[in-house]
């Protein structure tokens, strides 16, 4: 009985202590000249890689700012560490604390990151090189590689994934794999990929958050030249970003929404050669899992070269998508529709949307229908949607009164205030401009990305 019970604690007490994690996190430091072991900034370790691999969960490796670093490998991060720079007072310096990945002198990413709590944040990541090698389980991924983790104000620039299998987008980021996580509080710029996603790869796995990011300047051959998601990563949302200035030669110059959401955010200037869509294309082929597009300004964009069975400067939305309180706006297609392109299409849902001042060729340049159903409620847009392939409800055909051609907010004659229909998702919610969607004197909803609010308006105070 003694020896029963004393094996009994003692498999009890192995198993608390594989249960038991570390007692107390490791703080690692490097510095360029440093000459240390790494366990303080006077004693700080020169080699990034190696104060990583020596990290285990819970560890954070500080990176001092005011320096540059060169990789030969890439800098993996399978336990839950964080790889951070330190500035001034200890808050990050992306701008100050560069990590070179030599490319094209070298072939290797910055980072890849597998384990969730795995962070990289304050950094300047540039010249990284990703290239899958026809092995569907090789990934491009020009500068991050994220399984799982979170990557956070870094700024991510001039890198470039390449390969030929579906794994072959994601020049500046490529999101895949079983965990979760995100991109938060970064500028993803200048970056490019054969195809699916010159800025952004958003793959499989999730859900995953990528918020209040700048996605400017990235290129791309086919589909998506700032983000690109798929089917596969249902729950994935997009908001309060900035996605301008994206180019692709074929499908999309912005960001293609595929099966997920993007809220509130500004999708301009993004160019795409040819076929539709040169700020947003939007699709699912699952009703269940509807994609969606809400409190957005896609202004600016343009749809160059596609013929008019192919364009969309705006958006081009393709299948079981919602459009929700957006404004669509001086976008060009020179060929076909400015505005908004409709083809193949089954349930597109538009709600509270103004499509407005958009060119393009023929009758109808502000949008182009041939195939439905869909449905227009409480919408702004002219010339009236014919019937043939759109139920519409409450259409505003007048001008809606934008400020100006550069600022799409209404005016105080404008059409579009108070008319718009009320939603579930407005409670607490706010415009571009951070106003409340419904206030709490007039209670309905303005069209649109915007909330009119003029001068003299009171607030009431609870």
């Amino acid at each position: 009985m003694i020896k029963t019970r004393y094996l009994q604690w003692m498999l009890i007490g192995l198993g608390l202590a594989l249960a038991t994690p570390r007692a107390s996190a490791v703080d690692r430091y490097v510095a360029p000249n440093g000459t240390g072991g790494g366990t303080s900034w006077t004693d700080a370790h020169s080699n990034l890689i190696a104060m990583v691999a020596l990290a285990g969960d819970n560890d954070t490796v500080y990176v001092t700012n005011s320096a540059k670093y060169y990789l030969t490998n890439q800098i993996t991060l399978s336990s839950a560490i964080t790889v951070r720079s330190w500035g001034p007072g200890g808050i990050y310096d992306p701008t100050n604390t560069i990590i070179d990945a030599c490319a094209p002198g070298t072939t290797n990413r910055h980072f890849t990151l597998t384990k969730y709590g795995a962070k990289v944040a304050g950094f300047t990541l540039t010249n990284g090189w990703g290239e899958s090698d026809g092995n569907s389980n090789t990934a491009s991924a020009g500068s991050i590689y994220l399984q799982s983790g979170i990557v956070t104000n870094c700024i991510i620039m001039r890198s470039y994934a390449l390969g030929t299998n579906s794994n072959r987008g994601g020049g500046g980021i490529f999101l895949d794999g079983s965990g979760s996580g995100g991109v938060w509080n970064c500028t993803i710029s200048a970056n490019s990929a054969r195809s699916l996603g010159g800025g952004i790869y958003v793959k499989s796995g999730g859900p995953w958050r990528i918020a209040n990011c700048t996605i400017s300047g990235n290129s791309i051959l086919v589909s998506g030249g700032g983000i690109y998601t798929t089917l596969g990563t249902a729950g994935t949302i997009i908001s309060n970003c900035w996605v301008v200035s994206n180019y692709s030669r074929d499908y999309v110059g912005g960001i293609f929404v595929v099966g997920s959401e993007c809220h509130n955010s500004f999708i301009m200037g993004n160019t795409c050669k040819n076929y539709a869509g040169g700020g947003v294309r939007i699709y699912s082929n699952n009703s269940g899992q509807r994609a969606l597009l809400r409190n957005c300004l896609v202004a600016n964009n343009v749809s160059s070269d596609s013929p008019s069975s192919e364009s969309g400067g705006g958006v081009a939305a393709l299948g079981y998508s919602s459009i929700q309180n957006c404004t669509i706006a001086s976008n060009a297609a020179p060929l076909g529709a400015g505005g908004l392109f409709i083809r193949s299409a089954t349930d597109i849902q538009f709600e509270n949307t103004i499509i407005w001042g958009n060119s393009g060729s023929g009758t109808y340049s502000n949008y182009y229908l041939s195939a439905g159903p869909n449905t227009f409620t409480n919408c702004c847009i002219s010339p009236r949607i014919p019937g043939t392939y759109a139920t519409e409800v409450n259409t505003i055909t007048n001008d809606p009164r934008f400020v100006s051609t550069a600022d799409f907010r209404l005016q105080l004659d404008s059409p579009c205030i108070n008319a718009g229909i009320n939603q579930y998702w407005m409670e607490g919610a706010q415009d571009l401009d951070g106003k409340q969607r419904i206030d709490n004197f007039r209670k309905t909803v303005d069209l649109g990305a915007y909330e009119f609010l003029g001068r003299g308006t009171l607030f009431k105070i609870h």
